[in-house]
């Protein structure tokens, strides 16, 4: 019984064998002739980016097989279905796309996917470099942009102070916070002077008409801002007068739908104090309202020589105050009204035989509409600002031994205002922009000279012009940048009146005006997503300000004299080559070389005493006139380079070569061949960046800049030699709360910001230390 049972056993054992073997073998075999059909199947992909454009050379990745494929021109690729389940393909300048495909695999269909672009600078959007916001890689011009998270606006005490690190710039403000009005130089591109470069505030020119200069750098609190973008290379053909070196844009920040709430308080050097605050939000669906507030002191320091430092000099001061606002309102569907008003009052102290106590006040008020959806876009901008400077002139007394001897009293306002009226309409793959320009400034100077008599100047500046603007595509690859402006510029009911001689001297001036057109044209061609090629060709020109046409009074160690038959100055032709490339977020690119010319340009040269008229008293001084002369040739190099060597630590490097030089002059020919004054023919700056959010940031600056000229004649003793400085900033967040400490000049270097002539010039800052606190919230 016990044996049939163990037979039994046995041969159900067997026959349970046998059949396992067959059903593996049958499996085998099945899957066999599966696969072997799967691989006779295709299967088809095609890549494509947002905007539908083919994305070629995509890498197909199957996992355990490497790369099967790659897409074609078409962004298309084939795989056998088997394969098809799972993959990720990969590009250079997107991020990796992973794909898995619900089975069963149709045979011979076609799937499509869009891959997500890497973050690429080129895509940045620009509202400068054209009459309308556009990306980029469309864009012909060298530019820059800055953004409010970037290290440069890290911690800054002034806004040009996030300009130095930027190839083609050249700051100079030479007795750092002390430093006000037009003594801060922002030059571009070698041109001489800071009246050539156009500084625009949300797109409104801040140039102001008594020199063409920019007055006040300080009258935005540095929290305010969102980006500054930077342009270089004349942009007359959008903007009018001063863009010859190029043009900045100071972008204000917009209330957001998330609260912003801020303070920040720093003390330091020089008995520096700064505070700002903002608060800000979009209220309800329609309403968005945000404002800034900034306090500055500082009591200065001995900025001359021991040698020249005598013992009642005074260190400069400054105290300012600034409070800026935006209110926005959204139409539904309908576009948005957007109000902004700015005040600053400013009181500098600053003189060392003679003290200047100032008092200047500034409002800038704009409204605007936009409606960037509509299909005629327009885009229109109301401005007005104002301006007061005051000023009490008050010399040493030796026999009081005090400042008690009143020199003189001066008031200079200043009113513009303004419309820039813009449409936009897109036709097929052509966005053109066209419009009208219209500017008009009221000009004052009067000078109480005490015991003397009195001396006015006044005067209006006009600006009528109209222009037209066309971004298309010639291709998916070429692109092309076409403007075209015309102004009309002319300075009115010149007026001189002067008692200073003993009797009246009234002297009304002829009206100038001139008709000026200027053109751009601009290629940028995308070899790659990431890396492409520009050029562009432009033109620009400078109109005489009235300070230049209509005063005549001592300044600083020469009497200054007008000239009301000064011509605009003209930037004959510019040419710039560039090329970028961006690799991931881990390599940023950038190089331009450029040429240009620019004729009649305006400088004050010495003059013969015998040559000013009679009832001008010019103190014994020597005179300079200002004229127009010559011709001068520029050329130069930019390039920028960015790398981040991990995820939180980055290196940058700009450099910047320019040489300038006087091609023609008329009037003295043995200048020809100097170098244009304030032009460093090398720029270099450096930086190394560790920011890990949570931890710290820390990050070290390094900027030389090459000797140079301070006057046209190239005098020795007003040469500038060479000089290099290092800064650094730490800041550590602790949620809400950061701590910061800036250095300044860290290796306390001393060299000249300011160099006139051996018997007067001034130092620049040595080691400043400052260290703050600061609450944020969704900055």
């Amino acid at each position: 019984m016990m044996y049939n049972r163990l037979s039994a056993y046995a041969t159900s054992k067997t026959l349970f064998c046998r059949y396992l073997l067959l059903l593996m073998l049958w499996i085998y075999f099945s899957c066999e002739v599966i696969a072997q059909q799967a691989a006779e199947t295709t299967f088809s992909g095609v890549l494509s980016d947002s905007t539908g454009k083919a994305i070629v050379g995509a890498t197909i990745m199957v996992t355990g097989r490497g790369a099967v494929t790659s897409s074609d021109a078409r962004g298309c690729f084939s795989l056998p279905a088997a394969y098809a389940q799972s993959f990720t393909a990969r590009h250079v300048n997107y991020l990796p796309l992973e794909v898995t495909i619900t089975l069963p695999i149709v045979s011979d269909s076609l799937y499509r996917w869009t891959m997500q672009g890497k973050p690429n600078m080129l895509d940045q959007i620009s509202v400068t470099a054209s009459p309308m916001p556009i990306e980029l890689r469309k864009i012909a011009s060298s530019v820059s942009i800055i953004q409010k998270t970037d290290p440069e606006l890290r911690q800054i005490q002034t806004l040009d102070e996030a300009l130095a690190y930027i190839p083609g710039v050249s700051v100079d403000r030479g007795r750092g916070l002390t430093t006000t009005g037009t003594h801060t130089n922002v030059i571009m591109r070698g041109t001489g002077s800071a009246n050539r470069t156009l500084i625009l505030k949300d797109g409104v020119p801040i140039n102001d008409s008594y020199t063409g200069g920019v007055s006040e750098w300080n009258s935005l609190a540095g929290n305010s801002i969102e980006r500054i973008e930077v342009v270089r290379g004349p942009g007359s053909s959008i903007y009018g007068s001063n863009s010859m070196g190029g043009t900045i844009n100071l972008v204000t920040q917009n209330p957001t739908a998330q609260p912003v709430l801020g303070a920040d308080f720093r003390y330091g050097s020089m008995d520096t104090y700064q505070a700002n605050m903002k608060v800000g939000k979009q209220l309800t669906d329609r309403w968005g309202a945000i404002v800034f507030a900034e306090y500055k002191k500082t009591g200065g320091y001995t900025y001359m020589a021991d040698s020249l430092w005598n013992n009642y000099f005074q260190r400069p001061s400054m105290t300012l105050f600034n409070v800026n606002t935006k209110l926005s309102y959204n139409f539904p569907g309908a576009g948005t009204l957007t109000a902004i008003a700015d005040y600053n009052g400013q009181q500098p102290l600053s003189g060392t035989n003679t003290i200047y106590d100032d008092h200047t006040m500034t409002g800038n008020y704009q409204l605007r509409y936009t409606n960037p959806e509509a299909t005629y876009a327009p885009d229109i901008l109301a401005y007005y600002n104002v301006q007061n400077r005051q000023s009490e002139a008050i010399r040493w007394d030796a026999s009081a031994n005090a400042f008690s001897d009143r020199y003189y009293d001066s008031r200079v306002p200043l009113d513009t205002y303004g419309l820039i009226a813009k449409v936009h309409r897109t036709w097929a793959k052509h966005a053109v922009t066209w419009g009208t320009d219209l500017r008009f400034t009221e000009i004052v100077s009067r000078k109480d000279y005490f015991d003397q008599g009195i001396q006015d100047f006044t005067g209006r500046q006009d600006f009528i012009s109209f222009f037209i603007n066309d971004d298309f595509s010639l291709t998916d690859r070429l692109h092309a940048n076409l403007g075209l402006r015309y102004d009309y510029w002319a300075n009115r009911n010149g007026r001189f009146f002067d008692n200073m001689s003993g009797e009246d001297i009234a002297i009304n001036y002829d009206d100038a005006s001139k008709h000026i057109v200027n053109p751009k044209i601009g290629l940028t061609y995308d070899l790659t997503n990431n890396w492409r090629l520009r050029t562009v060709y432009a033109t620009g020109f400078r109109a005489p300000s009235s300070f230049y046409m209509y005063n005549a009074a001592p300044l600083g160690s020469s009497f200054r004299l007008g000239n009301p038959d000064l011509k605009p100055e003209r930037m004959n032709y510019s040419f710039d080559l560039g090329a970028d490339y961006q690799l991931s977020d881990v390599l940023e690119l950038s190089t331009t070389i450029y040429r240009s010319q620019y004729s009649d340009f305006l400088t004050a040269v010495l003059i013969d005493a015998d040559e000013v008229p009679s009832y001008f008293d010019v103190q014994g001084l020597p005179v300079r006139q200002y004229i127009n002369i010559g011709e001068v040739n520029l050329w130069g190099a930019e390039a920028f380079a960015r790398y981040r060597i991990s995820r939180d630590l980055s290196v940058q490097l700009s450099y910047f070569y320019n040489t300038s030089k006087i091609t023609r002059y008329e009037t003295n020919p043995e200048y020809e061949g100097n170098s244009m004054n304030d032009n460093p023919r090398n720029n270099f700056s450096e930086a190394v960046v560790f920011d890990r959010p949570g931890l710290f940031h820390l990050s070290v600056w390094g900027r030389h800049t090459g000797s140079f000229y301070g006057d046209l004649e190239n005098t020795t003793d007003r040469e500038m030699a060479a000089v290099t400085v290092f800064d650094l900033k730490f800041g550590k967040t602790l949620g809400p709360v950061s701590l910061n400490i800036n250095m300044m000049n860290i290796f306390d270097k001393q060299y000249y910001g300011s160099y006139t002539s051996p018997s007067s010039y001034y130092y620049a800052p040595g080691r400043s230390i400052f260290a703050g606190i600061t609450y944020q919230i969704n900055h």
